[in-house]
């Protein structure tokens, strides 16, 4: 998965996202300290990057259990292997797809401003406090990864079409958006963005928000593995 041409994609589509997505600074004059974390925490909020969660998020495995099905690998491999563990480990390697390539992709940029920006910068203490913000919107987006991709292999796998795969977490994730835009503005808990900017009042240290993330992804977990074990038990 991690050497496939569609995770290179994906992490490039996601890169781009993110290096469009930033505010660049004037560089005539020195900047402020952590300039190369607030750049990239400005784009986690741009619409170029809500755009391109839903898109990188599935294209690196959500179908790749059609891959193997339509081929005919299964019919091959099922007998020198169980099937339990086929499932189980189909299960993990699509959701930690969305996960892996988001995380890597914020990475990559954070590691290109770091290199460009910071040498820049005036002297002073690390702004810690403002990392550790960026990593838990970092992971929170790794984790909306790893629930459209998952979502992603349950419509693939049910509708037997990697378009389905690759569409319907898309739609979703928008009409998500707009719900919440047009109608229910108040309603932040089926809104995409807010999962990433946690502006909402979600608890201590978030752990709502938190919470509900962690159990939305195990819920279509437990789902992706019901069907799948349904369509390896047809072979």
């Amino acid at each position: 998965m991690l050497l496939g041409r569609s995770f290179l994609a994906a992490w490039l589509i996601a890169c781009f996202s993110i290096a469009a997505g930033q505010t660049y600074p004037s560089l005539k004059k020195a900047l402020t300290c952590g300039t190369f974390i607030s750049l990239l925490d400005g784009s986690l909020k741009s619409q170029m990057v809500s755009f391109a969660i839903p898109v990188a998020a599935v294209l690196p495995w959500s179908d790749s259990f059609l891959q193997e099905y339509k081929s005919g690998f299964l019919k091959a491999a099922f007998p020198r292997t169980n099937r339990r563990l086929y499932v189980e480990g189909k299960v993990f390697s699509v959701m930690a797809s969305g996960f892996l390539v988001w995380i890597f992709a914020i990475s990559t940029i954070l590691l290109v401003n770091f290199v460009i920006f910071y040498p820049m910068e005036i002297k002073g203490s690390f702004p810690k406090e403002q990392f550790l913000e960026l990593l838990m919107k970092a992971l929170r987006m790794g984790l909306i990864g790893s629930i459209l991709s998952t979502f992603g292999g349950i419509c693939g796998t049910l509708w037997n079409s990697a378009y389905m795969a690759y569409g319907i977490p898309f739609v979703s994730y928008y009409f998500g958006i707009i719900l919440h835009d047009r109608y229910f503005k108040d309603q932040i808990w089926f809104y995409p963005v807010e999962w990433i900017l946690a502006d909402g009042n979600w608890g201590t240290d978030k752990a709502g928000l938190w919470l509900f993330l962690l159990l939305f992804l195990l819920v279509l977990m437990g789902i992706f593995g019901g069907v799948l074990n349904g369509k390896v038990e047809e072979i």
